[in-house]
C-alpha cells in the first residue's frame, strides 16, 4: 500500500485506489499499529501540525489516496509466487555443476629432491600466464579446462 497525493496520481493507478472509507480505515490501523506506510513521510512533511488526526483528515478529504500494491507492481503476488516456485524447484533439483579436477604437479629441488613449499612460480596455460604459489607440501594445483594444449611452470629463486 502507498499513499499518493491526488495531484501526483497517474490515471492508470486511479483504478487501484481504495475507496475513501476503506483507505481511512487502513491508514488509521497502520497509524495505530505504527506500521510503515509508503508515502506517509511525504504526507507528514507537508502538514503544518504533524498529528495523526491531520494525516487522517488529508485522507478523509481525498487530498491523499491510498493505492493497493497492484498499482505499482501489476499482479505482483502472482509473479512473486511463480518466482518463488521456480526458486524452490531449483533448490530441490539443482542443475548439474561442472566438475573441476586439478592437475597436480609436485615441485621439488632438483639437487636434493626436497619439496618446495610456498614456492612462487608462474603457470602458463595455453599462453596465459598467472602468478601462483605451491601449497605447504610443495604441490602446485592447476585447475584447467579439459581441452588444454600446453602447460609450462617457471620457478623463481631456487
Amino acid at each position: 500500500m502507498r499513499l499518493v497525493h491526488h495531484a501526483e496520481l497517474r490515471e492508470a493507478d486511479r483504478q487501484h485506489a481504495y475507496p475513501q472509507d476503506q483507505a481511512l480505515e487502513r491508514v488509521c490501523q497502520a497509524l495505530l499499529e505504527r506500521r510503515p506506510l509508503d508515502g506517509l513521510d511525504e504526507l507528514r512533511s507537508g502538514l503544518m501540525i504533524n498529528l495523526d488526526s491531520e494525516v487522517l483528515g488529508e485522507v478523509e478529504r481525498g487530498d491523499w489516496l491510498l493505492l493497493k500494491s497492484q498499482a505499482e507492481f501489476g499482479q505482483w503476488p502472482v509473479a512473486a509466487s511463480i518466482f518463488d516456485q521456480a526458486v524452490l524447484e531449483l533448490m530441490n533439483n539443482p542443475p548439474t555443476q561442472p566438475t573441476r579436477t586439478p592437475q597436480i604437479f609436485r615441485l621439488v629441488d632438483s639437487m636434493t629432491g626436497e619439496p618446495l613449499p610456498q614456492q612462487a612460480y608462474t603457470a602458463t596455460v595455453d599462453g596465459v600466464p598467472s602468478q601462483r604459489k605451491t601449497d605447504a607440501a610443495g604441490i602446485a594445483h592447476l585447475f584447467t579446462p579439459e581441452d588444454v594444449r600446453q602447460i609450462s611452470l617457471k620457478i623463481f629463486n631456487v
